[in-house]
Formats: structure tokens, sequence, C-alpha cells
């Protein structure tokens, strides 16, 4: 009898005497595979994985050379591997009727992988779910996002891997276009599908969201061309449309103010070319000079109208701007002045008795408030350094070192080695999308490679 099928015999027997314990203990299971998956189990065996074999708690799965492989976990998460790839299973805990009891510990020791979560961290405790590796850890929030732990400058220990990203990849920049600095109260954003998420410090902010403050709420927002808003209580404010981008000369910024107010201190867009940069207020639009200014709609209106609503006015407390009612009539505003829409004309007034509580604002003003911009918005050094990748394709993770945390949202990518924490401006190339058997997940449930069957049998 060949050695070969000595050895198949031998797997095979393997998978019986342990079909009980993985029904038992069972994390998940095999779908999508191209190439060759194996798992060492925490006894020390191992054993040939095929589609559908049972993933336990306790394995540590590796891939071989052009092999990736997805995992369907019992909780609905996929985790799709890529080669070169050491994953162990640390925990996994995961009850229908008890989410309490809900645990998920992976650690990557090598190589990467894209995860898209499942139930564990989505209900009940959202630190349920997490990936450790060497230099960091990540905090998951119900997310879809990719990781690489890179042992040489560029990850070009994986030569496979960076082989086919190398081909049109290019570097992605963060789509995050602002993140909140300053959150008293509740703070909520609404994306262009209308889904809500509820903002704390550090928070991202993204082109399309619709910022709303509570009743007794402020919040202050940096912008990614250095540039702040600070939202009054009962605020809507919409971030219409936000693109800076210094290397590709791109700079526009659509802000638009639904109702409350505003304390807005401008940044670099609009500075050479000031049409860049459009505020609008209600029935107005605020021209900038490159200034810092307080808004309202629904508010203040002009001498005897201070207590009728539907008005929208300016106050500046830095440069200049103009005021332009949508029939194109405009008046400049200069330090100290204020004006608004009449709302017998609908044409710029003077507010000549400026009102108590316009000059005594107790809404923090957002220059008042320091942001470190490379922390916030990202640095462009270790793009390429050993350590660990992690891009957040959906959703919201935390990346920690110790005491050091990163909020990372949608579009962002964070770094981390045993000097290091950093959130980056852009992806690198390795961390780009052009990979598709990763992209993919496969999703036929069958194994690309006919030389392994389902009980883990290499068959020649």
């Amino acid at each position: 009898m060949s050695k070969r099928i000595l050895m198949c015999i031998g797997l095979l027997a393997v998978s019986l005497t342990a079909q009980a314990a993985e029904t038992a203990t069972s994390a998940g299971k095999v779908g999508y595979m191209s190439g060759t998956l194996v798992a060492q189990r925490a006894d020390g065996t191992l054993k040939v994985m095929g589609p559908k074999s049972e993933v336990l708690a306790g394995d540590m799965l590796i891939t071989a050379k052009d092999s990736y492989a997805q995992v369907q976990m019992n909780d609905g998460a996929k985790l799709t591997l890529r080669p070169h790839s050491n994953l162990k299973i640390e925990t996994f805990n995961f009850n229908k009727e008890q989410p309490a009891t809900d645990n998920a510990v992976m650690r990557l020791l090598k190589g990467g992988f894209r995860t898209v979560t499942g139930l564990i961290g989505k209900r009940g405790n959202p630190d349920a779910y997490k990936l450790r590796a060497a230099a960091a850890t990540i905090g998951i929030r119900g997310t879809d996002f990719s990781t690489r732990l890179c042992a040489t400058k560029g990850c070009a220990d994986d030569e496979q891997a960076s082989a086919k990203t190398s081909i049109n990849a290019k570097t992605t920049q963060s789509e995050v276009v602002g993140r909140a600095m300053l959150v008293q109260g509740d703070l909520t954003a609404k994306d262009g599908v209308g889904k809500t998420r509820r903002l704390t410090l550090g928070s991202p902010i993204y082109e399309g969201d619709l910022l709303n403050t509570a009743e007794k709420s402020t919040a202050v927002v940096a912008f990614r061309d250095g540039g702040r808003v600070s939202l009054q209580p009962n605020t809507a404010f919409h971030v219409e449309k936000f693109k800076y981008k210094q290397a590709d000369n791109q700079e526009s910024a659509v802000l638009r103010l639904l109702k409350g107010g505003v304390r807005v201190v401008t940044g670099l867009i609009g500075r050479v070319n000031h049409d860049n940069y459009n505020f609008r207020v209600a029935t107005a639009t605020i021209g900038i000079r490159g200034t810092g200014f307080d808004a309202w709609a629904d508010g203040v209106c002009a001498e005897n109208e201070r207590k009728e609503k539907g008005c929208s006015g300016v106050y500046v407390w830095d440069g200049e701007v103009v005021l332009i009612s949508d029939e194109g009539v405009s008046l400049p505003v200069a330090v100290s002045q204020a004006a608004s829409l009449s709302k017998e004309t609908g044409k710029p007034v003077r507010i000549m008795t400026i009102p108590a509580d316009i000059l005594n604002n107790d809404t923090p003003r957002p220059d008042g408030i320091t942001v470190d911009m490379l922390k916030e918005f990202g640095a462009e050094a270790n793009g390429d350094q050993p350590g660990l990748y992690v891009t957040v394709h959906d959703g919201q993770i935390i990346l920690s070192q110790g005491e050091n945390k990163l909020d990372l949202g949608r579009g962002e990518t964070g770094f981390g080695n045993t000097q290091v924490l950093s959130r980056l401006a852009k992806a690198p190339a390795f961390m780009s999308s052009t990979d598709t058997e990763i992209n993919s997940g496969g999703g036929s449930g069958t194994s690309l490679n006919p030389s392994i069957n389902q009980n883990g049998c290499l068959v020649q």
C-alpha cells in the first residue's frame, strides 16, 4: 500500500474520531478555497482542510503559497485568508440565545486576511471581538476590514501577495473629511443612504453626512484642510461636498446650515479661489475671504424682526465675509459686524444693534480647540515600514497599543509596530483593493483545488 494511501487513511481516521469533538467545539466551517489550508489543532495535530471542514476554537489556520481560504464563522462572520498566513482562533464563544457570553479573540502571526464581521461585537458587548498581533490590538465594532502583518519593508516578505497587488496598485487617500474633536451631549451623523450613527470624540465624518446636535449639546468638527466648525444645540449641518487632495490640487467644499447655529473658522479651501468654498445658510450664501464667523438659520433677524422665525444671518469675528441672497444681492460684512436677510425684501440687511446672545455666544470658538492634524488625519510616514496595517472598508475599529488608541472609520488605514501607532494619510499600495481573490471571497462554496477532498485528504 502506497504511502499516499496510508496518509489519506490516517487522516480519515483522525477526522472520524474527532467528528464528535468538532461538532461540540466548532467555531465555523471552511467555505471557498484556492490552494492548501492546514489547521494545527490545540493538541498539536495537523489536518489538511477542505470545503466544509470544521474549524475549531484553538485552531491555527495556515495557508500555503498561492493559497486563499474563506472561513465562515458560526456567528455569520467571514474571514478570507491570504497566502502565507497564520491565524490562530484563540477563543470563540457564540450562543444565539446568550449574547452576553459572546467572545472571540484571534491572533494574526503572519500574512493577512479580510474580515466581514458577524453578530459577535454587534449585539451585547461591543468589545467582545478582538484581533491581536505582536504590534497592536484591533477592537472590532461590526465592520469590514483588511489587515496585513508585514515582516519587511513594503510587505516584500509576502512575495506572492505583493505580486498580485503590484499590478495597477495605487495608494488611496482616506475617505474621512472631518473628525469630531469635541462632543458635549449628543451628536449624530446620518449618511447618504439614511443610516444614522452616534459620534463620540475622534469619530470620523464623511462627505454627505448630515450632522445633528441634540438639545443642550455642542460639538466641534475639524476638517482635513484645517477648517473647523462649532455646532450649537439643536443644529442640523450638512457636509454636502468636501474634496481636499493637496497632491492633485483638488479642493472644494459645499457646507449647508439647515437650522440652528455654527461658529466657523475657515481652512485652506478657498484661500486662493474663494469660489471653491461655498457656505449656505437657509436661503443665503456666505462668501468667505479667509475668516472666522458665526452663522445662524431660523434665528436672529435684522432690527425689529428679531423675534420672527425664518431668518438667517452672520456675525464676523475675524476677517470678512459677503452675505449673498438667492437673488444675487450681496452685502460685505467686516469684523464685529452682523447682517441677516430681511423678511420683507429677502435682501441682506446690516444688524445695527447686535443682540447680546450673539456677542456673548457661549459655544466654544473652533479656533480655541487644539487639533493635531497629523494624528487625526494621518501622516505620510510609516506607509511601507514593517508592522501591522489595517484598512477599514466599512464600519469602525479601534486600533490600540497600550494606552494609545486610534478610532478608524470607513476608508482609513492605521499602522502599528513596537514604537509607533499612527493613522496613515493614504493606504499603501499593498493594502489596495486590486487583490480580487480577497475581495470577491469566492462565494462558490467549493474548492478551486481538485486535489483536496472534503475529508481533508490529499488525492493525487
